[in-house]
Order: C-alpha cells, then structure tokens, then sequence
C-alpha cells in the first residue's frame, strides 16, 4: 500500500519540477491591471471602469439582457470621468478648490462669529 502512494508522491514531486510555466492570457492580463493601476494616479478610474463594464457585458450575455445594464453603465461612466478628469483637470480642480475655500471661509466666520456672541452673553 506504501509503494504506490510512494509512486504517486514522485510523480507528482517531479511533475512539479520539470513542467515549464507556459505564460497564458490571465498573467498577460494580471500584469496589465497591476501595471496600469500603479502607473498613473487616474489608471485606477479606467481599470475599475473597464472590469465593471465587462462584468455588465457578462451579465447581459447570461441574463439575455435583463440584467447587466448598471455595472455597463457604470463601467462607462468611470471611464469617461477618468478622461475627463486627465484632460480637463486645470478646468475641474481650480474652480474646487476656489470653492472650498469659500466655504471654509463662510463657515469660519460663522464659527467666529456665534463664539463672540456667546461671550457677550
């Protein structure tokens, strides 16, 4: 009983080293995600992006398209904010920031002001 359990161990303990990787589409496609996500700060928005609108475009082959639409949608949505946002970004942070600005200004004069009538009461 040991010497066939023996058998099977080597084999498997040689298959194991002498198979060569074979390099297939998932590790082209792992590689892509991991390199795409650390190389720009907006790569993120397009890789989210892109896997949500190919999990809708799953969903609406399975589903025969009753369902799917929102992650597609969705998938689109990042991937054109994510240009947007590269293209545009002069046009889209100055006015956010020049806004929030404001806003912590209006709300630290209204803090400033309700503290000096507190005093004064």
């Amino acid at each position: 009983m040991t010497r066939p359990l023996f058998i099977i161990l080597c084999l498997a303990l040689s298959a194991c080293q002498t198979t060569p990787t074979i390099g297939g589409y998932g590790n082209q496609a792992a590689n892509a995600v991991t390199n795409a996500a650390s190389g720009e700060p907006l790569s993120v928005l397009s890789v989210s992006g892109g896997l949500c609108l190919l999990a809708g475009m799953v969903l609406l082959v399975i589903t025969k398209g009753q369902k799917g639409w929102y992650p597609s949608v969705g998938g689109v949505i990042l991937v054109i904010l994510g240009y947007m946002v590269a293209k545009y970004d002069d046009l889209i942070f100055y006015p956010l920031v020049i806004l929030t600005g404001m806003i912590s200004a209006a709300w630290t004069y209204r803090v400033v002001t309700q503290i000096l009538t507190e005093k004064k009461k």
